[in-house]
């Protein structure tokens, strides 16, 4: 059974910031289901077929298909995984935990309006999707990637309707996870406020210490 570490937390909380920078410290592997759902939509699969309209709403895509995705991108040959915005629902739960050793859950707390803000000033590279925020992490010229030169857009499930639906979902389906977690021993809360980097060192002591 694969060790497999997760981050939970409203969107834009910096799930995928921290499970990249501690992909990078582990060895693990990064798996963002949503990358992987909107992968599946611009290749334009009958999954992608699926799921683009529910993505586009703000909703949630079927347990079933995110269950087949994870199947499919995690090698046998990783040494373990990180998850970043999985599970999403108590059902995703229970099958984290029938399949993977949970060693640690992450919940980065971030309240809701400071969620939002954080969500309406994302932007994506359209050519190599690096990830900008208009605030916290700016490109060096206004709409240009930084690494690519592509143009930056916002994601449609960024839109202000979608995100409306993105957080009253998180807080009816996936909230209930920390207490979730937190009742098995596996869950800590850390403060998404703070700085990136402080918030990567935390994680990083936790795990010496676990």
């Amino acid at each position: 059974m694969k060790d497999a570490i997760v981050f939970l937390g409203i969107q834009g909380s910096g799930k995928g910031t921290q499970a990249e920078l501690l992909a990078q410290h582990t060895g693990f592997l990064h798996v963002n289901i949503g990358d992987l759902l909107r992968e599946q939509v611009n290749l334009g699969t009958e999954i992608g077929a699926q799921v683009n309209t529910i993505i586009q709403k703000g909703e949630l895509a079927p347990d079933e298909i995110v269950f087949e995705l994870i199947d499919r991108r995690i090698a046998d040959c990783c040494d373990g995984v990180i998850f970043d915005g999985f599970p999403r629902t108590l059902v995703q739960a229970e099958f984290l935990l029938q399949h993977y050793h949970v060693v640690r859950v992450y919940y980065l707390d971030l309240k809701k309006v400071d969620a939002i803000k954080r969500i309406q000033g994302r932007k994506v590279c359209s050519q190599c999707g690096t990830n900008y925020h208009i605030t916290n992490h700016p490109p060096k010229k206004s709409g240009i990637c930084d690494a690519c030169g592509g143009k930056l857009f916002t994601r449609g499930d960024d839109a202000p309707s979608a995100i409306r639906k993105r957080v009253a979902a998180f807080y009816e389906e996936t909230y209930v996870l920390k207490k979730f977690f937190e009742e098995k021993g596996e869950l800590k809360t850390l403060p998404a406020l703070e700085p990136i980097q402080e918030v990567q060192d935390m994680i990083i002591e936790d795990i010496k210490l676990g």
